[in-house]
């Protein structure tokens, strides 16, 4: 979502006093520039050795499954790691799965490894990949677990380690859950104020901000109570499609936002499947920030596709496929293209692996795509027809089919602030066949901070709101119910709206929809607990309560346990209970 000019520079100045900027960003802030190139930051414009690149790559030797791509895998079952040896002959695996950050226990557990050869990855350009097939022991205890890989490579010993990136289940279900969550916008100073007035300022938004909030608690606030929500409900796994971070206002701002977003988004207790929005892939030629370099170092491949066992099968595309050139700003806060697009290469995939995945898909498949931009919204058809400088800038357009001359992308920036930018560029309807012809269910979208459902040739189209402060009609992510092979429910209303995050969609009362309160601490220091679940929502609301108390015997007075595993002493537990609409719940977990 774009704004004039004015008020771009207004944002700016109004935020620039709140940016953390980095010593070692503002160390060597113009270094010699190369030639452009048209890829995703290998060209000499953008070096992998430049200090300003990235403070701390989270994608190392671990290239599958990452904390952006999750396994699903039952107990039992065998999982196919993908190992990048960076050109060392490797031997002696030893692969374990290690409690998250949410936990309160420390048991691992090992996974035997069943076979070791040469592999190979679609985003990952690497001639020593390995394909490492391991086996998740029976009776592996149903939760999120990190991944942790040693290996003994040219004599010494290496360890990496992907944070929730493999999930345990018992049973693969055919009725599931999942979310759609999108346009986060970490680093955003439109949620301090009225975002069609910059120059405004309200400091109850400005507390659910908390941007760059010293106090960890108070960081980011509403995404953490969306985030706090998501756990509660505790759906199957969470689609997020772009915008994670705002990356428009300085050129450095890509090195701090990446290191918090990835922080930020770990408080997720559920598998996260995450493609990038345009405001995550913008590059700033003058200062070797490549938003798409960041990416691929901290959240690993731009597209991928996953399975739900044999009940859904999902691809996550990059929608902001876009040269690097038109994806380029000039230094500041503008941008000329923020519009979708796909190319021949990423468009060629995803018709490989729809096919691929029918050769062996069962009937009743779920079959989704998800992406930051909706291929329905064409520039073309939405920018009116008799406005001369569209004509213009479509005639100059269809000359190159990549607005790479500067006159075409200032025109096309000049147009974009007047009309917006949706889906911009190439390949709209060639995307919008293929998933005609494979028989997709469902396409998920952000971008627009709506909601907005459509349906076309049997395929559900919806685009859901921000989480941003700026979401109309509010703040909130769409909750997705699988019945019998078809998506049964998805709307909060009969308006097609998301859930709310905030009571009655009222951010500036900051009261959450749908919490949880502990009367004691949860960590596995107390023989009993009260919890009570208030449900603000119109509707009754399942959720998910985790419990860490001391080793021992217990129930519940309300709800079910679902898990009850003993571990270092404590018990690590989950009570199931559904709470009526508009009404609180509270129950007692006792020896």
């Amino acid at each position: 979502m774009m704004k004039k000019w004015i008020n771009k520079v207004l944002i700016f100045v109004l935020a620039l006093s709140l940016i953390p900027f980095s010593a070692q960003a503002l160390e060597n802030p113009f270094p010699s520039l190369g030639e452009r190139d048209g890829g995703i930051g290998d060209g000499t414009n953008f070096l992998d050795d430049a200090p300003v690149i990235s403070l701390d790559t989270k994608v190392n030797q671990i290239i599958y499954p990452l904390f952006s791509t999750p396994a699903i895998k039952k107990s039992g079952e065998t999982l196919t790691l993908k190992i990048d040896t960076q050109g060392k002959k490797a031997g002696e695996w030893s692969v374990k799965l290690k409690q998250t950050n949410h936990s309160s226990i420390t048991k691992d557990y090992t996974l035997p490894v069943q076979s070791v050869k040469e592999g190979a990855s679609h985003w990952k350009d690497s001639s020593s990949i390995q394909d490492v097939t391991v086996q998740i022991p029976e009776g592996t205890p149903e939760k999120l677990y990190d991944l942790e890989v040693t290996y003994t490579g040219n004599g010494r010993r290496i360890t990496d380690k992907q944070p929730h990136s493999v999930k345990v289940i018992d049973e693969y279900k055919k009725d599931f859950d999942f979310l759609h969550v999108t346009d986060t916008h970490i680093g955003s100073p439109r949620n301090l104020g009225d975002p069609e007035d910059p120059s405004s300022l309200s400091l109850a938004l400005a507390r659910e901000t908390g941007m760059w909030n010293p106090n960890p608690e108070k960081r980011w606030l509403y995404l953490q109570k969306a985030i706090k929500e998501v756990n509660l409900k505790n759906p199957d796994f969470v689609v997020i499609t772009g915008d994670l971070m705002f990356g428009q206002l300085n050129p450095q701002e890509y090195i701090y936002e990446y290191e918090e977003t990835y922080k930020m988004l770990q408080k997720l207790n559920v598998p996260v499947y995450i493609v990038p929005g345009n405001h995550d892939y913008y590059a700033q030629d003058f200062t070797l920030a490549d938003g798409a370099k960041y990416w691929e170092k901290y959240f690993g491949p731009q597209y991928f596709s996953f399975d739900y066992g044999p009940y859904a099968h999902f691809i996550g595309y990059n929608s902001f496929d876009w040269h690097k050139i038109d994806r380029s700003g000039n230094g500041t806060v503008s941008v000329p293209t923020w519009g979708g697009q796909i190319r021949e290469e990423q468009l060629n995939w995803i018709k490989q692996d729809l096919q691929k995945n029918a050769e062996t898909a069962q009937s009743g498949q779920v079959r989704g795509l998800f992406s930051h931009h909706n291929p329905l919204w064409r520039d073309r058809d939405i920018w009116p027809q008799d406005d001369p400088d569209v004509q213009k800038f479509w005639k100059q357009y269809d000359e190159q089919h990549n607005p790479q001359s500067l006159g075409t992308l200032l025109l096309g920036e000049k147009l974009g602030i007047k009309y917006d930018q949706q889906w911009h560029g190439e390949n709209a309807q060639a995307l919008v066949d293929v998933m005609k012809n494979y028989d997709v269910t469902v396409s998920l979208h952000g971008h627009t901070h709506i909601d907005d459902v459509t349906t076309q040739d049997g395929i559900l189209y919806t685009t859901t709101t921000a989480i941003e402060l700026t979401g109309k009609p509010w703040v909130g992510f769409r909750d997705f119910k699988v019945k019998d092979g078809q998506i049964a429910s998805y709307q909060y209303d009969e308006s097609g709206h998301s859930i709310p995050v905030y009571q009655n969609g009222d951010t500036i009362g900051g009261v959450m929809s749908l919490e949880a309160d502990y009367s004691q601490p949860n960590d596995g220091s107390a023989q009993s607990q009260e919890v009570t679940v208030t449900n603000r929502l119109n509707k009754p609301q399942k959720v998910t309560i985790p419990l860490y108390m001391k080793e021992g015997t217990y129930k519940t007075t309300k709800g079910t346990i679902t898990q009850n595993v003993q571990s270092d002493g404590k018990q690590d537990l989950q009570v199931v209970i559904t709470v009526p609409a508009n009404s609180e719940e509270t129950f007692n977990v006792i020896q």
